[in-house]
Protein backbone atom coordinates (compact mmCIF):
# COMPACT_ATOMS: atom_id res chain seq x y z
CA UNK A 1 0.00 0.00 0.00
CA UNK A 2 1.21 3.50 -0.82
CA UNK A 3 2.04 5.46 2.32
CA UNK A 4 3.18 8.75 0.77
CA UNK A 5 2.65 10.10 -2.72
CA UNK A 6 4.16 13.33 -4.03
CA UNK A 7 2.51 14.30 -7.34
CA UNK A 8 3.99 16.95 -9.65
CA UNK A 9 4.99 19.21 -6.75
CA UNK A 10 6.51 22.60 -7.50
CA UNK A 11 7.39 25.45 -5.13
CA UNK A 12 7.98 29.04 -6.19
CA UNK A 13 8.71 31.93 -3.86
CA UNK A 14 7.75 35.39 -5.15
CA UNK A 15 8.08 38.96 -4.01
CA UNK A 16 7.33 42.23 -5.78
CA UNK A 17 10.50 42.11 -7.91
CA UNK A 18 11.19 38.47 -8.77
CA UNK A 19 10.26 34.83 -8.38
CA UNK A 20 12.46 31.86 -7.50
CA UNK A 21 11.45 28.28 -8.29
CA UNK A 22 13.11 25.91 -5.81
CA UNK A 23 11.25 22.69 -6.75
CA UNK A 24 9.86 21.87 -10.17
CA UNK A 25 7.58 18.96 -11.00
CA UNK A 26 8.74 16.46 -8.33
CA UNK A 27 6.92 13.11 -8.18
CA UNK A 28 7.56 9.92 -6.19
CA UNK A 29 5.82 7.35 -4.00
CA UNK A 30 6.82 5.67 -0.76
CA UNK A 31 5.32 2.28 0.05
CA UNK A 32 4.69 0.98 3.56
CA UNK A 33 7.84 -0.51 5.19
CA UNK A 34 10.03 1.25 2.61
CA UNK A 35 13.08 3.29 3.63
CA UNK A 36 13.69 6.50 1.66
CA UNK A 37 16.52 9.02 1.74
CA UNK A 38 16.62 12.49 0.14
CA UNK A 39 20.07 13.53 -1.02
CA UNK A 40 21.36 16.48 -2.97
CA UNK A 41 23.60 19.51 -2.78
CA UNK A 42 22.96 22.51 -0.56
CA UNK A 43 20.11 24.59 -1.91
CA UNK A 44 18.53 21.81 -3.96
CA UNK A 45 15.17 21.92 -2.12
CA UNK A 46 15.44 18.95 0.27
CA UNK A 47 14.27 20.89 3.33
CA UNK A 48 11.53 22.64 1.36
CA UNK A 49 10.20 19.28 0.18
CA UNK A 50 10.29 17.86 3.73
CA UNK A 51 8.44 20.95 5.04
CA UNK A 52 5.71 20.33 2.47
CA UNK A 53 5.46 16.63 3.36
CA UNK A 54 4.90 17.39 7.07
CA UNK A 55 2.51 20.28 6.33
CA UNK A 56 4.63 23.25 7.41
CA UNK A 57 4.67 24.70 3.88
CA UNK A 58 2.32 24.48 0.89
CA UNK A 59 3.17 23.48 -2.65
CA UNK A 60 2.67 26.10 -5.36
CA UNK A 61 1.47 23.27 -7.61
CA UNK A 62 0.82 19.56 -7.17
CA UNK A 63 -0.25 17.40 -4.27
CA UNK A 64 1.26 15.65 -1.27
CA UNK A 65 -0.90 12.69 -0.21
CA UNK A 66 -0.56 10.59 2.94
CA UNK A 67 -2.46 7.30 2.67
CA UNK A 68 -4.41 8.72 -0.26
CA UNK A 69 -5.58 11.93 1.46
Amino acid sequence: MTLLEVRNVSKTYTDENRSLTVLKDISFTVEEDEFVCLVGPSGSGKSTLLRMIVGLDHASQGQVLYRGQ
